[in-house]
């Protein structure tokens, strides 16, 4: 258990910014292997996917109109 939080917290650290992020070898290795693989179409489409679960619109909530009514 230890190795697995050890490895979780070294690549934590590894990636502390979007623009490092971008420009990590990891990153690169799997943009690799989508273009020699011919997985284009496949990858859009993960990528599709993955972007709308983060992006999910949030429950608008709506306000309660009050039930007691004035009477006119």
């Amino acid at each position: 258990m230890s190795e697995i939080q050890e490895e979780i917290s070294t690549e934590s650290e590894g990636v502390k910014s979007l623009k490092t992020f971008r420009k990590s070898k990891d990153l690169e290795d799997l943009y690799r292997f989508i273009n020699e693989n011919g997985l284009r179409r496949e990858a859009h489409h993960a990528f599709e996917f993955i972007n709308a679960r983060l992006n999910k619109p949030k429950k608008k909530t709506r306000i309660r109109k009050s039930k007691s009514k004035k009477l006119q």
